[in-house]
C-alpha cells in the first residue's frame, strides 16, 4: 500500500484505550468495527453448551480484532473479544473502509490477506483440537506459538486448548520433567 492509502485509512480510524475485562465486541451485537491491536492482548471466547468458557483464538500486537461472519452476514455474534490486559487499538468502523476498495485495490488486497490469515488461524485451532492428548496440544504450542505460553495463563490456555487446567498443568509438568532430563543430559 502507498503511504497515501496508509494515510486515507488512518483518518478514518481512532486510537482507543480498552481496560482488562472489557469487551471489543459482546456476544448478540452486530460487528461494525475492526482494530489493529496497537498493545495488550485479546481473546474470542463464548460460553458452551455446559456453562464452560471456551476460548477460539488469542489477538497480539499487531493483529486484526474483528468477528468477520457476524459483520459480513449482519448478524449478532456468537463470541466475545474481550481484553486479556489493559490495551490500545487503532479501531475503525467497517462500513467505511468498504467503499475504497474500489478506487484502492491495494486496501482491497490488505484486506484479503487478514481474511486468509484469519482462516488459516481457524484451521490450526481446529488441528490443535484433533490432537488426543492435553500432552500433544501443550506441545504444539510450545513448537509453533510460543507466545500463547509465554503470555497467556494457564486457565485460558486450557480453555483454548479445550481441556481442564487440571490436566493441561500435568502436560506442563510432564514437559518441564522431560525438558530438564534433556537439559542435564547435554550437560553431561
Amino acid at each position: 500500500m502507498s503511504v497515501a492509502e496508509w494515510h486515507l485509512l488512518d483518518q478514518l480510524a481512532t486510537v482507543r484505550h480498552i481496560k482488562k475485562g472489557e469487551h471489543f465486541l459482546r456476544v448478540g451485537k452486530v460487528a461494525r468495527y475492526a482494530a489493529f491491536i496497537l498493545s495488550g492482548h485479546f481473546k474470542y471466547n463464548f460460553t458452551g453448551d455446559d456453562g464452560s468458557e471456551k476460548i477460539l483464538k488469542f489477538g497480539f500486537m499487531d493483529d486484526f480484532l474483528t468477528n468477520c461472519q457476524s459483520f459480513n452476514n449482519n448478524k449478532p455474534s456468537y463470541l466475545n473479544i474481550t481484553a486479556l490486559e489493559d490495551s490500545v487499538i487503532l479501531r475503525f468502523n467497517i462500513n467505511n473502509v468498504r467503499p475504497l476498495y474500489d478506487l484502492h485495490s491495494s486496501i482491497l488486497h490488505v484486506n484479503l490477506q487478514v481474511y486468509q490469515h484469519i482462516m488459516e488461524e481457524q484451521e490450526e485451532h481446529q488441528y490443535i483440537l484433533s490432537l488426543k492428548s492435553p500432552l500433544e496440544r501443550y506441545r504444539f504450542l510450545m513448537r509453533h506459538r510460543p507466545a500463547i505460553i509465554q503470555k497467556i495463563s494457564l486457565t485460558n490456555i486450557a480453555r483454548y486448548l479445550f481441556t481442564s487446567r487440571e490436566a493441561l498443568s500435568r502436560a506442563r509438568i510432564m514437559v518441564t520433567k522431560k525438558l530438564g532430563a534433556a537439559h542435564q543430559y547435554v550437560k553431561q
